[in-house]
């Protein structure tokens, strides 16, 4: 699989026809799907890594994924990944988190904002991985801080991003999603964990510099 920078910043040059191609469309109609799997690998992993001490999202734990679908492979792959992320850079996504303060009425201008940040010297699998986590950790702030049924709007936020921001084109190009899972995991999972780093500490430089 193809791990090379893309185009960036994302909507600046990525030579976007006016009509996408049936590939690319594919990609989009694929998005929602790789993130909800995502999101009920990720939420059940932490819930069996952290038990009590990990509180349960209903609605990410009752999530209606397709068996054996190829996408929730997909999103389990990208999951197993994610998992190494996250035990060691959560505290990184909390602390961005806690210093955004995201609410259900600022939350898509914030996410959107954030994302062009990760996505601003270009294009990369570890960058989408980060996408993907940056999304589900912004759900799960929002649930544990008493909004319900969030969930499907961050899987929107996410799907329109890919598709208005080059993403879906880009990976379109490198074979769909379906690539993920004929990927070299270790590389794909240093160049996300790399993404994520370069990502909070550029978020947090930028946006709270005083």
């Amino acid at each position: 699989m193809a791990s090379g920078q893309g185009p960036g910043p994302p909507g600046e040059g990525c030579g976007e026809p006016p009509e996408p191609s049936t590939s690319e469309q594919q990609v989009a109609r694929d998005t929602e799907e790789v993130f909800r799997s995502y999101v009920f690998h990720r939420h059940r992993q932490e819930q069996e890594a952290e038990g009590a001490a990990a509180p349960a999202d209903p609605e990410m734990i009752s999530l209606h994924l397709e068996p054996n679908s190829t996408m929730g492979q997909v999103g389990r792959q990208l999951a197993i990944i994610g998992d190494d992320i996250n035990q060691r850079y959560d505290s990184d996504f909390q602390n961005m988190l806690e210093k955004l303060q995201p609410t259900a009425e600022n939350a898509y201008e914030l996410f959107t904002k954030i994302a062009l940040s990760l996505f601003e010297s270009g294009i990369n699998w570890g960058r989408v991985v980060a996408l993907l986590a940056f999304g589900y950790r912004l759900a799960l702030y929002i649930y544990r801080r008493g909004l319900t049924g969030f969930l499907g709007q961050v899987t929107r936020f996410v799907a329109d991003f890919v598709v208005h921001h080059c993403i879906a084109q880009w990976i379109a190009q490198r074979g769909g999603w379906v690539a993920v899972l004929s990927s070299h995991n270790p590389i794909l999972t240093v160049l996300a964990a790399l993404a994520v780093v370069a990502f909070c500490q550029f978020v947090v430089r930028r946006h709270f510099k005083s």
